[in-house]
């Protein structure tokens, strides 16, 4: 059985070319806004295939035909899930491939708020040369109390890697693991408002958007940091109060914080008051490396495949 998968979001002209590589034989893949690839039409798919498109109720009648919607992330508030179990459409994530890469991103961005790097990169480059200017406050993570907010495949991969620096590791997660799991990685449970008095770095990993965590993080949480912490936020940026970060930047509550947005943020949202502080802001790269999409695109190759022969698509939730 031939079968027409159908990618939702624009990509560039090597991801065009890298997901048409992995696709096995007997899939027609099309693209509904492509650069190279050919054009489809939601009409045509028997599969979506979704990265961040909003796969609404309009979006899911569109297509009469659908049998799977493939998202390429572990999200899904991008996708209207009552729906699509309704028409019994299954949808298939890929829980725990970014973990690796994200988990990577929360590290580094700690590293670069604590040595400043921002700010001594774009100094540096306009010909000005501060050697002496951070240094009195510029930190090692080695040594320092790593809160992390979401115990999930991201927030253990977080774990993993912040460990090598002999950091003491708290953590929250609205679902305490088991205290065997807890030993293994070494981690303390806190609950949050400790959690922010306490850690020197936290990282909000991998957290879903709902209505139990959306505006988690508010003033309070905030306001309750060290003056020497950074909040890391490689989850939804909805998570935090945005203008209450913006704050504690701009007065030196805190000394930096990093970002990484899951949609374009207006030019007047409250987090760019703090554009000059120590603020790293990326446009949702969390899980954008080849090496990830080599595996997220593998996935969906193995699950074309299965359809083909008649079978269920495996991660489907």
């Amino acid at each position: 059985m031939a079968i027409t998968a159908l990618y939702l979001d624009k990509l560039n002209i090597h991801m065009e070319k890298m997901l048409l590589e992995r696709m096995p034989e007997g899939v027609d893949v099309r693209f509904l806004d492509p650069v190279m690839g050919r054009k489809g039409e939601l009409e045509d798919a028997d599969v979506f295939i979704d990265t961040t498109y909003p796969v609404t109720r309009e979006t899911i009648d569109a297509a009469p035909n659908l049998k799977l919607i493939q998202r390429t992330g572990i999200g899904v508030d991008m996708i209207d899930m009552a729906y699509a179990r309704e028409k019994q459409i299954p949808v298939s994530v890929c829980r725990g491939f970014n973990s690796v890469s994200v988990a990577e991103l929360a590290v580094l961005n700690i590293l670069a708020l604590y040595r400043r790097l921002p700010f001594m990169d774009q100094t540096t480059k306009d010909g000005a040369f501060h050697t002496w200017l951070h240094r009195h406050k510029s930190y090692e993570l080695t040594g320092k109390t790593v809160g992390i907010v979401g115990a999930g495949n991201i927030g253990r991969n977080v774990i993993q890697r912040v460990r090598a620096f002999d950091t003491t590791i708290l953590y929250y997660d609205p679902f305490r693991l088991p205290e065997k799991a807890e030993q293994e990685l070494g981690i303390t449970y806190t609950p949050l408002d400790s959690l922010f008095r306490q850690s020197d770095a936290v990282v909000m990993a991998g957290l879903p958007l709902n209505d139990g965590t959306r505006g988690m993080v508010g003033r309070e949480q905030i306001q309750s940091m060290k003056k020497t912490a950074v909040l890391v936020d490689t989850a939804r940026e909805q998570l935090v109060d945005r203008e209450a970060l913006a704050d504690a930047l701009v007065s030196g509550d805190i000394i930096g914080a990093a970002i990484d947005t899951f949609e374009p943020l207006p030019q007047d949202d409250p987090i760019y008051r703090a554009k000059d502080a120590n603020l790293i802001v990326t446009p949702h790269i969390g899980a954008a490396t080849y090496d990830n999409y080599d595996r997220v695109f593998r996935l969906c190759a193995g699950n074309l495949k299965r359809l083909m022969r008649g079978e269920c698509a495996e991660r489907t939730i």
